[in-house]
């Protein structure tokens, strides 16, 4: 008898704090026992779309025991589990059939029919639960997205445009077996599914948005805006109404402010909605002035209050784009790591600001330039590692190639005003070359070659010493990376004027890259900033390694909730929404 208990206590391990009557549950579950072990070590199928791969761990874990029933009884996380998959927002309709969720509920509703299951059916709908688990745990930590699919995408722009597309994930893999066993004996399945949470600041609220324009858009959506031209502060317009309601409706107007009456309300334009009327409701007034910047600074537009084509057509974005939208950027939210880091920087390339964030409180926020479309800025993260005060710039030879040696070949003197020396190697002591002795015009690009979208090899090396004119500005930032990307100071301040900022080869460009240096001295012993000024004045190039690595994360996010609680949107510069939006949906 003491050896029976004993190996029925080893053979329910994994349910030994779980509150399940071990001695009932074995009694019953002999049959069943027989049957799952039969199914992993013989052809037996079950008529079930399930990878028996992925079971066999989980059944070899439980001595292939039933996980999710009790005494022909759902234990209480497996509604909790159902419940949760069906309370998801961002599975796709494709995902949800993936999770066989349709299958569990007929298996439930033929045990309410019939008060229990056969043998074939109960073990069935477990083990349709136990894929369900494993399958969702895996969309909660990466989402259900084909990322082979998705690279080859990339190849496939690049092939036609020569443009080079990069993103590179972290993928999160949790120990579903040993969260499931803690789930299981705490009773709490959100143990588990809490889990793979997004580390990244509000991502929740963001499911609260979803939510709520769902709700709007049962009522019919957004107020559209009609066409016009412009409207500034206190023009008359038939728009004004309709603006006024839709303003309401996106939060940028308060309700104390919307004074419509029932009178107010829209109705068919005329021919001409900049009509003059004489009806003071229909002035654009201080208040909805104000309430339109605060839409244009929401969506990254000129804040100028002044409405014309670009703010019409933001205004007149769909709820179900803008649902999508958000669905996208919570997938890119878990491709993120799970820890950011105690300090990091985030580098938001559709928002153009780098953030520097100390134990996840905003610190600083800076303008940035990043990279052009044809050579946009690529998407991974990484550690900032060194600091060098007077960079030379060594060109890279993609530049050369494609800007440089066209340039050189018109006027062999091009590299001279600009600083810029050509050498044997990277080693700025290597030894230099005349420009004006080197024929440039057989490394021009032949018709051949064009065809095939190649460049001959140039064996030369082209730097360029630090000045004014050195597009590194006075500093660069590095977290040594296989793109040859970093942070640094620009020459190029005018950029800063623009409000969307795609400008470089695929670096980051800092608008003031001092208050960057000086936050990281605040924190690091081996970069003292007043010395760091001293070198600066100078011309001689200093590199410091830091003394503690700071995590830089360069994202894409094109909607998020800010700091403040504020829904954000921006352009998608790259096109990235379009292409996985076509994927998904």
């Amino acid at each position: 008898m003491k050896l029976i208990i004993s190996i029925m206590l080893i053979t329910f391990s994994l349910f030994g704090n779980t509150g399940i009557n071990i001695l009932g549950y074995a009694s019953q579950n002999i049959e069943y026992q027989t049957t799952i072990k039969k199914y992993f070590t013989t052809r037996l199928a079950l008529g079930i779309d399930v990878k028996k791969n992925i079971l066999k761990k989980y059944y070899k874990k439980s001595n292939q025991h039933l996980i999710w029933t009790d005494n022909d009884s759902l234990i209480a996380i497996s509604k909790d589990l159902i419940g949760a998959i069906k309370k998801d927002k961002l599975l796709y309709p494709l995902s949800f059939e993936k999770l066989n969720i349709k299958q569990i509920d007929e298996l439930l509703e033929k045990k309410q029919e019939y008060e229990s299951l056969s043998v074939e059916d109960t073990i069935k709908l477990d083990f349709l639960l136990t894929y369900a688990y494993d399958q969702y745990m895996n969309f909660l930590s990466f989402g259900d997205f084909n990322w082979s699919h998705f690279q080859k995408q990339l190849k496939d722009k690049y092939d036609k445009t020569e443009i080079t597309y990069n993103w590179r994930r972290t993928k999160y893999f949790p120990k579903k077996l040993t969260l499931l066993e803690q789930s299981i004996a705490e009773k709490d399945i959100y143990i588990a599914l809490n889990n793979p949470k997004i580390a990244y600041k509000n991502s929740t609220k963001l499911y609260e948005q979803i939510a709520k324009y769902e709700e709007l858009l049962k009522d019919g959506g957004y107020v559209k805006i009609p066409s016009i031209k412009v409207l500034k502060l206190n023009m008359k317009s038939n728009i004004v109404p309709f603006l006024r309601q839709r303003l309401l409706q996106s939060g940028d107007l308060s309700q104390e402010n919307f004074d419509l009456t029932i009178n107010d309300e829209p109705s068919v334009l005329d021919e001409n909605p900049t009509v003059q009327v004489e009806d003071k409701r229909l002035i654009y007034d201080e208040i909805l002035f104000n309430a339109v910047k605060s839409f244009q600074k929401r969506h990254g537009l000129e804040v100028d209050g002044i409405i014309g084509r670009d703010t019409i057509r933001h205004l007149n974005i769909s709820l179900k784009h803008k649902i999508t939208q958000i669905k996208i950027n919570l997938l890119r939210m878990k491709w993120l790591p799970r820890d950011l880091g105690e300090k990091y920087l985030i580098v938001n390339i559709p928002d153009f600001k780098l953030y520097y964030y100390d134990d996840n409180k905003e610190v600083l926020n800076l303008p940035v330039v990043v990279g052009n479309k044809t050579h946009p800025t690529p998407i991974f993260s990484h550690k900032l590692t060194t600091v060098v005060l007077n960079p030379y710039w060594r060109v890279p030879q993609r530049i050369v190639q494609r800007e440089i040696i066209p340039k050189l070949q018109e006027n062999p003197e091009y590299l001279v005003s600009r600083g810029m020396n050509i050498h044997e190697s990277w080693d700025q002591k290597s030894q230099t070359y005349d420009p004006t002795t080197i024929d440039w015009s057989q490394y021009l690009q032949t018709d051949e070659q064009k065809e095939q979208k190649v460049y001959p090899e140039v064996p030369y090396r082209f730097i360029q010493i630090p000045s004014k004119k050195n597009p590194l500005g006075k500093m660069k930032f590095l977290f040594h990376n296989r793109f040859s990307v970093y942070i640094h100071d620009t020459s190029a301040k005018h950029y800063f004027k623009r409000r969307q900022r795609a400008f470089s080869h695929g670096c980051i460009r800092l608008q003031t890259p001092y208050k960057l240096l000086k936050t990281i001295a605040n924190e690091d012993r081996r970069l003292d900033y007043d010395k760091a000024i001293d070198v600066l004045k100078d011309i001689e190039k200093k590199e410091i390694t830091l003394a503690s690595k700071i995590p830089v994360h360069i994202i894409y996010l094109t909607a998020w909730i800010d700091d403040n609680g504020i829904m954000q949107y921006r352009d998608d510069i790259y096109g990235y929404d379009k292409l996985q939006a076509k994927m998904l949906f």
